[in-house]
């Protein structure tokens, strides 16, 4: 039997191994759980689609329960923004009241809603209407709810993250299978060489 650096690679590399298979299925399992965000299944009205009036609201409705931290949306028209409130959240269903007297036109909604899991998942739709909402009808002075703050969507940078970690794994694999182990104390003083 040898001391030498092979019966230190022999001993070295399997747990090394380990290692990377174990970081490898952990993100794997990340990954799936990070894909496991809410879906937006319908809204109402439908995107792309024409109603008679501007609606009271505007409903979202999601594959599962939402969290209601960083639940967003913003409904923006000819008259700017007609948002009323904060979004109401109930289970799976988002809702977002609008200003009464909303003039007729097209209306863009930017969304963000917090996925169960805490992540944010976010989009937009929009819909025009032909005739006014009912009420005192709004112009540019009209007061307005604040805009909230940045809705935008946070699911490329977990991608990003994902993809790194990724690169990451390989590359210490690379190192790991292919760096020559480093001598041992057992071979520098071996009479038998």
């Amino acid at each position: 039997m040898t001391n030498g650096p092979h019966r230190f690679g022999n001993r070295w590399r399997p747990r090394a191994l380990a290692v990377v298979l174990a970081v490898a299925a952990l993100l794997v399992a990340g990954a799936t759980a990070a894909q496991a965000h809410d879906i937006l299944v319908g809204t109402s009205p439908v995107d792309g689609s024409t109603a008679k009036v501007v609606p009271a609201r505007v409903t979202l409705t999601f594959d599962q329960p939402a969290l209601a931290v960083g639940t967003e949306i913003l409904v923006t028209g000819p008259a700017g923004q007609v948002q009323r409130g904060a979004a109401v959240l109930v289970d799976n269903i988002v809702t977002e009241h609008l200003q009464p007297g909303s003039p007729a036109g097209r209306y863009a909604v930017i969304w963000r809603v917090t996925s169960n899991d805490g992540h944010p998942v976010s989009g937009r739709f929009s819909f025009t209407a032909t005739s006014p909402s009912p009420g005192q009808q709004l112009t540019s002075t009209t007061s307005r709810p604040p805009t909230p703050a940045g809705v935008s969507g946070q699911s490329h940078v977990l991608r990003w993250v994902w993809a790194g970690s990724a690169l990451l794994l390989m590359l210490l694999a690379v190192f790991i299978f292919t760096r020559n182990p480093r001598t041992s104390l057992y071979d520098e003083g071996d009479p038998k060489s």
